[in-house]
């Protein structure tokens, strides 16, 4: 069940059909309160290795926080399931229950353990600074949705400081992206600086998540998200087919 032994491949895809809406939609919303954390080495911080575990639907839904750093290796401190503000680090103030904070440009991978497929249709999500100047898009979260070895990716923007010079959690609804239904869904960060933004290089690429509604369709239509090099090989053989 563990997800974490492959590295993000941040592929763009196509989007050709839309996720139908039916009739007996399931919907759950993860909290964190509480949270399993028997798969964890070093409760509440977590590392890369762990795994924990929340309900949704009814279900089982295994979270696997972990590093895509080229030196990343297991044990490497990714994040803690935490209440409050940090001790060294600028979280979020305004949410008083747990959230999960990823640290060091680290990725939360997360679906169902029996396979069972979900959409994310919204969730709560701030920017982590490390006490350095805050620019008024600090970072900007990024979702991978992977199914059936295609995958489809989202980016939103991270508020800034607010007025008091605070970070505060604020809710994204994810739009298309939460059309459709995923397998296995991935969150990581690009954090900006200079009028660039970069993910996995920087160890500041830092974010908190909480509150995620996740939603699945009975009998939702095909996901389908095909690369360039599928519709090229449609393309072909179109054309073959026509030759003949």
């Amino acid at each position: 069940m563990k997800k974490v032994g492959i590295r993000l491949a941040l592929a763009a895809a196509t989007l050709l059909t839309s996720l139908g809406v039916q009739a007996g939609v399931l919907r759950s919303t993860v909290t964190f309160d509480p949270v399993d954390t028997s798969g964890l080495f070093f409760p509440p911080a977590l590392v890369y290795g762990d795994e924990f575990y929340q309900s949704a639907f009814g279900r089982t839904m295994w979270f696997d926080p972990a590093s895509n750093s080229p030196t990343g290796q297991f044990g490497d401190l990714v994040g803690a399931i935490q209440t409050g503000p940090c001790a060294d680090l600028v979280c979020p103030v305004n949410n008083a229950t747990n959230y999960v904070s990823l640290v060091n440009d680290a990725f939360l991978a997360f679906g169902m353990a029996d396979g069972f497929t979900f959409s994310v249709k919204s969730l709560d999500a701030s920017f982590i600074g490390t006490g350095d100047p805050v620019a008024a898009t600090p970072a900007y979260l990024a979702l991978q949705g992977v199914r059936g070895g295609q995958s489809l990716t989202a980016y939103y923007a991270l508020t800034g400081l607010d007025g008091n010079g605070n970070l505060n959690f604020s809710t994204i609804n994810t739009g298309v992206f939460g059309d459709y239904e995923f397998d296995t869904v991935y969150a990581f960060a690009y954090v900006c600086k200079d009028s660039s933004c970069q993910a996995f290089s920087t160890n500041q690429a830092q974010f908190a998540l909480d509150n995620i509604n996740v939603e699945h369709v009975p009998e939702p239509a095909s996901l389908a998200l095909v690369g360039m090099a599928g519709l090229a090989w449609m393309g072909a053989r179109r054309r073959r087919a026509t030759a003949a």
